[in-house]
């Protein structure tokens, strides 16, 4: 399993959570703002706005689950920082089983197409590489395994205290 910091360096390379959520935001106006849009039900809607909450939250937890682990110089979770972090694992957690990967990856390309409308000048372009940004942002978040993770450092830090006890 490849180490949780360089994982999450790679999808957040673009520098901040307020700067990736000010993005996020405008692209996402964008996509409300369509004609497309328009003609939307409510359930269309309303899964919009339940998105776009799950965009915010977990974008949020991601970076400050980035943060922690550059503050403590580790590549990977420690006991102190999974209890540390425990708000911003329970939203991940809460969004990689509240959400099926298949649905996820379909309404990303619906609102990826919809930036794009054909577009095919510099704004379609873009509009193209942001939407595959969070695309790749999103979907990775989405297969991080954190429970296996979050389980792995219990595990092993309750069979370190065990052999201390031991001996």
């Amino acid at each position: 399993m490849e180490n949780l910091l360089s994982i999450l360096n790679q999808i957040t390379a673009c520098g901040t959570s307020d700067g990736f959520i000010e993005v996020c935001e405008y692209e996402l106006s964008n996509v409300i703002g369509s004609n497309t849009a328009d003609s939307w039900t409510g359930n269309q809607r309303a899964d919009f706005m339940m998105f776009y909450a799950l965009f915010r939250t977990n974008i949020i937890a991601a970076f400050n689950i980035r943060d922690a682990l550059r503050r403590e110089e580790v590549a990977d979770l420690t006991l102190a920082l999974v209890n540390e972090l425990e708000s911003n694992f329970y939203e991940l957690s809460s969004f990689q089983s509240g959400i099926e990967l298949q649905e996820l990856e379909s309404a990303l390309d619906q609102y990826i197409s919809i930036l794009v409308d054909g577009d095919n000048g510099i704004d379609g372009t873009i509009a193209a590489i942001t939407g595959n940004y969070f695309k790749t942002f999103f979907l990775t978040l989405h297969t991080l395994n954190l429970e296996d993770r979050i389980s792995n450092v219990k595990a092993n830090n309750s069979n370190l205290s065990n052999f201390i006890y031991e001996y």
